[in-house]
């Protein structure tokens, strides 16, 4: 007789593991309207940096520097979303298993995105950071367009080249930005964000959650 899948005695276990961080804002409309009225003010007085983005405006690293109210609450929500990687992290059983706990603080940088018509983010990523992140203040939300997503990509190299059932590896993640939403992921991991479609304004802060151990 065969044996009974169920009776097995096999340990499976999730091993490399690659944490995503998602988060609504709730009761973000207020400060939107605050931070996109800083970042566009910005714009018209800075020139744009260039990383990976192909047109569009990139601030300089520098926008949690200022100071306001509206700044304050982006500090306390990426503060927020940094922690709670951070636990997360702590409950793999590579990190469980250690007697040892982190002792150190994280230096956080964020900058502001603008793209309108035709814009996008090349593929990249952001070397040295712990955490990296993104949070919309403005976005026009298409359902199953991909105009404006950003898309991360399997890590794994070449896991997509072995067919298993289920097809889990060498996918991508695909995020579709909409007002208040706030994600975070490993900075090493390589991402790009598709062409904007439109002519209204896709709105971004991007940060690095960068540790400094004590």
């Amino acid at each position: 007789m065969p044996p009974n899948p169920s009776e097995s005695n096999l340990d499976v276990s999730q091993v490399f593991p690659s944490l995503f961080g998602r988060r609504i804002v709730k009761d973000s409309a207020q400060w939107n309207g605050l931070l996109e009225k800083r970042i566009l003010e910005r714009q018209s007085s800075t020139r744009s940096e260039d990383y990976a983005n192909s047109g569009g405006w990139h601030s300089p690293a520098d926008l949690l520097e200022a100071q306001g109210q509206d700044i304050d609450w982006l500090r306390g929500i990426i503060a927020e979303g940094v922690n709670g990687m951070v636990q997360a992290t702590m409950q793999l059983p590579e990190v469980k298993s250690r007697r040892s706990r982190p002792s150190g603080a994280f230096h956080v940088v964020a900058w502001a995105n603008i793209s309108t018509l035709g814009n996008y983010h090349r593929m990249h990523n952001h070397p040295g950071s712990a955490w990296s992140g993104c949070y919309y203040v403005r976005s026009k939300t298409e359902n199953d367009s991909l105009a404006g997503a950003l898309e991360l990509y399997d890590p794994r190299p070449f896991a997509e080249m072995t067919d298993v059932p289920g097809t889990p590896y060498g996918q991508r993640l695909l995020v579709r930005p909409e007002p208040g939403l706030l994600v975070l992921f490993p900075g090493w991991m390589y991402h790009f964000v598709h062409p904007v479609t439109s002519q209204e304004p896709r709105i971004s802060i991007a940060f690095n959650a960068i540790w400094k151990r004590s």
